[in-house]
């Protein structure tokens, strides 16, 4: 949640309040019969002298002058508590999705596949953020830009459906490699993006290089990760592992330990795949979140003027002005 900074930005104009209460205690004082002859009668007689009007009492001018006063203040005072987005501000962060395109990626111990799943998982993110601006990036033992910064969702998703571990020129897992590339195509950006990692695991000897990330840049980082915690079979459809060992055709567990360790290094958040939309809804909150949260940091930008709406507060209180009889109703 964002840490409100209450202030206003024209103060000065809240001294008319004070002024508007002593008004009001002062015609009170004016126009009250009783408030009159507190002094010359005692108390108690004087209640059986004064004559109380029956049913409810109905609004006096000077009540309304004082409430229109109040209200008049606060709006011209200017109360604010978070910055103005300008018009050339994304109404979305922009975002980095870093795909992790080793044959662990398919194990199957999550169906179809932990690579499938993933693809899933962006469908349902592209489809919160239509419209806005994505980059993807596929990595194994070498990062590449699949995707520049786009607005096209229909082509992200033709990209996301090609993506294999056996396009990758370079075999090994090397997501410092993505996170360099991620914070290059983000330093063109105007305001605070996200780096979102879909991985079933990253060293966390990698943690150093991700908390660098995070004091050099305003971006944030997401870690989704995928697989079950006993691991599974690789789907071997489109890959030749009959090279390799045996113990190298199990996709190992989610490495949720390394996880966490780089996620608390670069001052980001971990979140497990889920088999609803939960994860999904959580990612975008926090991207949005934390383009609100950089903006309201942001010294450069001005702060937004929350007065105006009291304009149709005040407007609405002023059509009692008009009602019959209202200029001979000050008195008490």
């Amino acid at each position: 949640m964002l840490d409100l900074d209450f202030h206003f930005l024209r103060p000065w104009w809240l001294i008319f309040i004070p002024y508007a209460l002593w008004l009001h205690t002062r015609l009170r004082r004016a126009y009250s019969a009783t408030l009159q002859w507190q002094g010359a009668i005692a108390p108690k007689l004087l209640e059986h002298l004064t004559v109380a009007g029956r049913g409810r009492k109905p609004i006096r001018p000077y009540q309304l002058m004082t409430l229109l006063t109040v209200l008049m203040s606060l709006g011209v005072a200017g109360p604010t508590w978070n910055r103005e987005i300008t018009p050339f501000t994304q109404d979305e962060a922009p975002l980095v999705i870093a795909i992790e395109l080793t044959p662990s990626m398919l194990g199957t111990d999550q169906q179809p596949t932990r690579l499938e799943r993933a693809r899933h998982k962006v469908h349902d993110l592209l489809k919160r953020r239509r419209g806005t601006r994505t980059a993807v990036i596929g990595y194994a033992g070498s990062a590449h830009q699949l995707l520049p910064f786009t607005d096209d969702t229909e082509l992200l998703e033709i990209y996301l459906e090609a993506l294999h571990p056996n396009l990758m020129p370079r075999p090994g897992d090397a997501p410092t490699q993505a996170l360099a590339l991620a914070e290059r195509l983000l330093a063109g950006e105007s305001v605070a993006g996200t780096v979102l990692f879909l991985t079933d695991g990253i060293d966390r000897s990698a943690a150093d290089v991700f908390a660098g990330f995070a004091e050099r840049t305003g971006d944030q980082v997401i870690l989704l990760a995928f697989g079950g915690p006993d691991g599974g079979e690789i789907a071997t459809e489109g890959l030749d592992l009959s090279s390799l060992p045996m113990s190298d055709r199990l996709a190992p567990p989610v490495d949720l330990v390394g996880l966490e360790a780089v996620a608390t290094a670069a001052g980001g958040s971990l979140l497990e795949a889920t088999l609803d939309e939960d994860d999904v809804a959580a990612l975008s909150r926090r991207i949005r979140t934390h383009l609100v949260d950089t903006i309201d940091s942001d010294e450069a930008l001005a702060w937004h003027d929350a007065g105006y709406p009291l304009v149709w507060a005040v407007a609405f209180c002023m059509l009692f002005w008009f009602r019959r009889g209202w200029t001979v109703q000050w008195r008490v």
